[in-house]
């Protein structure tokens, strides 16, 4: 039997779908995006629902067509932090497109709902927008349900932001606390936070400067040492906490920590004002 797609009916329910699917990846990884560049990527995921209008696609090329939409659209929605990031970006964009699969899987076969369709991995429903907002509510709040039980979310606390001070310059980002942190600088023990070159190259001194310091580390892909300085007051505005401390140093990474700018040692968080 022939079902007859609509088109706008098609936009607009992936439209719904895709931007779902992207507020949940941004939750699930504590993403900090505008949500113009969801929209515009979730309007790029409901043109790529067209494709339900082709023929059946073999699945081989059908697995490389939706690899390519996905990482464009992930792409548009987060924008390009480096490769590693992109890739945790599209991982969680699958997992959480499984997950709703599974729900739409599940509506399917046991309830068979007059109207839904899934062609070439699409999604295609004939059913009233007030329907269409119930079952959006419901799945996003099933895949949230997902998120806090497998514990994937990112838990809040993990997140602050730093204000660092160092002679009259200033400079404020984002850091994670990141628990294999645990750097110090080697003769006063002070605890390190690792910080990207953008956004403190300003105030690095120069290497005949009693500030300066190289400190060195051990990571998974190899050893190495940093260079660093001892700022003259830092901030790290964690929940409703303000924690200011001098007795830090800052050690300076030409790598990227995908969204985030710095990676806090914890012991930092246990210090009070000084």
């Amino acid at each position: 039997m022939k079902q007859t797609i609509y088109i706008d009916v098609l936009v607009g329910v992936n439209l719904f779908i895709n931007y779902l699917l992207l507020l949940c990846v941004s939750k699930f990884l504590s993403l900090n995006t505008k949500r113009r560049r969801m929209i515009a990527a979730a309007f790029l995921g409901a043109a790529y629902s067209l494709t339900i209008l082709f023929p059946g696609i073999p699945p081989a090329f059908s697995l490389l067509m939706k690899l390519v939409m996905s990482l464009t659209i992930v792409l548009m929605a987060f924008g390009f932090k480096g490769l590693r990031a992109m890739i945790r970006e599209t991982v969680a964009f699958y997992l959480t497109s499984f997950a709703f699969a599974g729900f739409m899987l599940v509506l399917w076969h046991f309830f068979a709902p007059q109207g839904l369709m899934i062609r070439n991995a699409v999604v295609y429903f004939n059913i009233s927008p007030l329907t269409l907002i119930v079952l959006t509510v419901v799945c996003y709040a099933a895949i949230t349900l997902f998120h806090r039980i497998t514990g994937r979310q990112m838990p809040k606390e993990l997140n602050c932001r730093i204000l660092v001070e160092c002679n009259g310059k200033t400079s404020a980002f984002t850091a994670r606390v990141d628990t294999g942190n645990s750097l110090r600088e080697p003769f006063s023990g002070d605890p390190v936070v690792v910080v990207h070159e953008s956004v403190v190259e300003r105030m690095i001194p120069s290497k005949d400067d009693l500030n300066y310091r190289l400190i060195p580390f051990d990571a998974v892909s190899g050893g190495g040492v940093l260079e660093a300085f001892r700022p003259d007051r830092m901030t790290i505005c964690v929940g409703k906490r303000d924690i200011i401390t001098k007795q830090v140093y800052i050690a300076v990474a030409k790598m990227k920590f995908g969204e985030f700018d710095a990676l806090l040692n914890p012991e930092l968080l246990q210090k009070t004002s000084d």
